[in-house]
């Protein structure tokens, strides 16, 4: 178990403030916009960076001033930070031999987490002719053969593609009976992944708990971040908006996504967003009629 209390760190621009949580053996989506200082926040429980205050308790043991070496923690940073000079055998197996572990115990641990992740093919392969899915998964089984108590994401699928992130995510999924700590501005990848969800804005810690957050936000700033609309203390979501033929609103955009498509409206002074399969076009008259609405505290 992970356990934050009043964690607090003013690092460059960033700032955590205050920032107090605790996630058991499940998968645990921090989400915000980048500059929030989400990173920070992972590189103080890593031991990377020391808080000014507050305590970092990793079962039950308190880690806060302990170096990255000698807390257990499972990292994989936003760049991966693999060796260029090492095979994905030895980029792996890295933690393992300067622990000094027996050469075959090493060899079974490698072969049991490559295909795992699905890289046993790859364990020969210089680490510059790797694809970023690939090298994601390395860091990855370099971060998990060491059987660490918690593992920390960084991003771990901002710099891939669209069909290479579903597969990653994939391979994510499978992460099991260990704490996970993951971080994004992808709202789509804590919906998908996260079992506790906590969403951070301007360092704060400012909504955590389940999945459900997502859909009941409980105030403006919280909405506003997940998409939704606002009018006046009201939220709506975009997929709880029909759309009628009408005169109140006009569409002023239509991104079409084959399936689906995102509409722009002026309404009543106010530009809504809403999805549709309807048949619709920039500069037609239309109503709104609203699903569900959440009241704002």
């Amino acid at each position: 178990m992970l356990k934050v209390k009043n964690l607090s760190k003013s690092w460059r621009e960033f700032q955590l403030k205050n920032i107090s949580f605790e996630i058991g053996k499940e998968y645990c989506v921090i989400i915000g916009p980048s500059g929030a200082g989400k990173s920070v926040l992972l590189k103080c429980i890593a031991g990377i960076l020391k808080p000014e205050n507050g305590e970092i308790l990793l079962n039950g043991e308190d880690i806060t001033h302990l170096p990255p070496e000698k807390r257990n923690v499972g990292y994989v940073p936003q760049n991966y930070a693999l060796f260029p000079n090492k095979n994905v055998y030895k980029n792996i197996a890295y933690g393992l031999i300067i622990k000094k572990m027996n050469k075959c115990e090493i060899e079974r641990k490698v072969k049991e987490i490559s295909e795992f992740l699905n890289i046993s093919h790859l364990l020969n392969r210089d680490i510059k002719t790797l694809s970023g899915g690939e090298q994601q998964r390395v860091a990855l089984a370099r971060a998990l053969i060491l059987n660490p108590d918690i593992l920390l994401l960084d991003e771990p699928t901002s710099a891939l593609d669209v069909r290479i992130k579903e597969s990653i995510i994939t391979e994510l999924k499978k992460i099991k009976n260990i704490p996970v700590l993951h971080i994004t501005h992808d709202l789509a990848e804590a919906r998908t992944l996260g079992e506790k969800i906590g969403i951070f804005i301007n360092g704060e810690l400012i909504s955590f708990g389940s999945k459900k957050i997502l859909k009941r936000p409980t105030n403006k700033k919280i909405a506003e971040f997940l998409g939704f609309n606002i009018i006046n203390d009201i939220a709506i979501a975009p997929e709880d908006i029909i759309i009628s033929k009408g005169t109140e609103g006009e569409i002023l955009n239509v991104i079409d996504y084959g399936p689906y498509k995102k509409v722009l409206i002026s309404y009543k002074s106010t530009i809504i967003k809403a999805y549709t399969q309807k048949d619709v076009k920039i500069g037609d008259k239309v109503d709104l009629h609203f699903k569900s609405i959440l009241k704002l505290n």
